[in-house]
């Protein structure tokens, strides 16, 4: 993706601004946000480091309409999981199903936005300025929130204008561009991540603060196993959506491929985020077995070179559907028919992955 990772310089007039605290950009900007912390605090740890740690490196999310990325996925756990990097991360991550609790929240969560920067701790919320992404938020002032995002704080026109605090959940990009957008009526308003949003929605606001981190073997043990057993859910529910995990989204993205249920947009960006969490765990597992010894870290050098063919594939994939893709059909038939047997092999390889990753756990205990 041809998208900034830094932000520009801005000079709100806020109550409190953490000058050293910058957007990580991740494609998963949920654990980008989490590696983002852990720069703010000096916090020594690698980009496959946190993917891995927070099991992100390991798991695959499709909803069953195939259009929404980077929602659904379990955030809540994958937070907790950053307890064992030195990272505790709380907050409000809930839906609200009227127009009076959805304001209630939003209220709560701007008092705590205020308390945590006032005290110096970095603050990221989801569907504040970006659908299904999350943002960082290095200050405030009386209005609102200031971020770093994949597009706040990049140099568009307006976009390091404040975000004012009653537009948390709803998705207000202060950019020129975007504004002009949404009042053509090209950029919903409503929360995305939301079916039929409505007067309620998604409050997803988090401030973290340092902690003692785990040793590297509970850590990786707890990483591992809530990998496994996430990946066995096979299908869940979530924010009104249904959603697939492990050799169940696998299925229903080939399904959706062979029958042009799957725009090329959704398909680059799906390929693109389930690339970058692979590789970071081909990387992550490479890096853990110089950190072990004896029969963990041969086979943590194992079962890295058995994800590296796993990223490899679907670096290949990703290949296929470039960043960015247009929103309509897969036109070409031999394009869809490859794509689908690609996803087969990565399938295969990926549950394969998985035997490997109950090796690793069976040997962390």
């Amino acid at each position: 993706m041809n998208r900034s990772q830094q932000g520009i310089e801005s000079r709100p007039s806020s109550k409190a601004r953490l000058d050293n605290y910058r957007f990580s950009g991740f494609h998963k900007s949920h654990i980008g946000a989490v590696k983002s912390c852990l720069d703010y605090f000096n916090i020594a740890c690698s980009e496959q480091w946190v993917h891995g740690m927070t099991g992100n490196a390991f798991i695959a999310v499709i909803d069953e309409e195939l259009a929404a990325p980077n929602v659904g996925e379990p955030e809540e756990e994958m937070f907790a999981l950053a307890r064992h990097l030195g990272l505790n991360i709380e907050g409000f991550h809930t839906f609200a199903a009227d127009k009076e609790t959805f304001e209630s929240l939003q209220k709560e969560a701007w008092d705590a936005a205020r308390t945590a920067l006032d005290r110096g701790q970095p603050v990221f919320a989801k569907e504040l300025d970006l659908g299904n992404e999350t943002s960082v938020v290095y200050a405030y002032d009386e209005d609102g929130y200031y971020t770093y995002s994949w597009h706040g704080g990049d140099g568009h026109e307006g976009s390091n204008d404040v975000i004012p605090w009653t537009m948390l959940g709803r998705n207000y990009c202060p950019c020129l561009s975007c504004r002009e957008r949404a009042r053509r009526g090209e950029w919903a308003q409503e929360a995305i991540s939301v079916k039929a949003a409505g007067e309620g929605g998604y409050i997803s606001l988090h401030a973290a603060s340092p902690c003692a981190p785990s040793d590297d073997r509970t850590a990786l043990l707890a990483a591992l196993s809530f990998a496994l057993s996430f990946s066995r859910l096979g299908k869940y529910e979530w924010g009104g959506r249904a959603f697939y995990t492990g050799s169940a989204a696998y299925d229903r993205w080939i399904a959706a491929v062979r029958s042009d249920a799957i725009l090329g947009f959704y398909m680059g960006y799906y390929a693109d985020t389930l690339y970058e969490s692979r590789r970071n765990g081909y990387l992550f597992l490479k890096e853990a077995s110089g950190r072990f010894e004896g029969e963990l870290s041969a086979a943590l050098s194992r079962a890295s070179a058995h994800y590296k063919l796993v990223q490899e594939k679907l670096q290949a994939l990703s290949m296929m559907f470039p960043w960015e893709q247009p929103g309509r059909p897969i036109e070409d038939p031999d394009r869809r028919k490859e794509a689908a047997e690609l996803l087969s092999d990565i399938k295969r390889l990926d549950g394969e992955g998985e035997q490997w990753l109950e090796r690793l756990s069976g040997l962390c205990v």
